[in-house]
């Protein structure tokens, strides 16, 4: 494999927002015991550079599992400013939540924190969006403090990267970056980021303490957007 020269891994970490493409995307969600659905996926640059991504996950009508966050890159570095969770799926708790983050300091008065905490803490969009960023800059292995949408709390997360990986779609057959990602007291992540689609993860799977696994998969090219 070529190395890149000293200069342009040196360039290559002044990464901002427009160094990314906006996408609408489809992917079909796999759960080990009720089946097949569909989640919508929105990743957008908006005009101040800020970046708003979300996603909608509808098991069924009447159900939905949402979040709304909004994003900023300042260098190889993603920030988490504001994001909104909600998920009306009977048994999810905690149902609906809203996390503030400004400089330092990490809010929510759903989930009862109010934390000080000198490492930056992402939610978990912003965390697929420090992953790619990090791909994208051959950074391999790291740590992030993500906020679980299942339990609710900040964790520490230990990313590796295990190697490249060929992924079959329904619409082709991608070289992917494979990504493990683990937490105490947690299942094993496993993502796959591919590179020729602007480093958009389009396979990931969670293999949970039971022993089940859950997954997630790109269902269609995604749709990307015009500056």
């Amino acid at each position: 494999m070529m190395k890149k020269p000293f200069f342009l891994k040196i360039i290559s970490f002044f990464i901002s927002a427009e160094d990314f493409k906006s996408w609408k995307a489809e992917f079909t969600f796999s759960h080990h015991e009720f089946g097949n659905f569909n989640m919508e996926r929105d990743f957008i640059i908006e005009p101040d550079d800020k970046i708003s991504s979300s996603f909608v996950l509808r098991p069924l009508i009447v159900f939905k599992y949402s979040q709304n966050s909004s994003l900023s890159i300042d260098g190889g570095s993603v920030s988490s400013i504001l994001t909104e969770v909600k998920n009306n799926v009977p048994g999810a708790d905690p149902s609906y939540f809203k996390v503030q983050f400004e400089n330092n300091l990490t809010t929510s008065k759903e989930l009862n924190f109010r934390i000080e905490e000198n490492r930056p803490i992402l939610d978990q969009l912003g965390s697929d969006l420090q992953m790619r960023v990090n791909a994208k800059n051959d950074i391999k292995n790291f740590k992030l403090l993500v906020i679980d949408n299942d339990e609710g709390d900040v964790v520490e997360r230990s990313y590796k990267t295990l190697g490249t990986e060929i992924v079959q779609t329904d619409f082709g057959s991608f070289e992917c970056i494979k990504i493990s990602a683990t937490a105490l007291d947690a299942g094993k992540i496993i993502y796959f980021i591919s590179p020729e689609l602007d480093f958009i993860i389009i396979k990931s799977f969670v293999e949970l303490r039971s022993g089940e696994v859950n997954s997630l998969i790109l269902k269609d090219m995604p749709k990307f957007l015009a500056k």
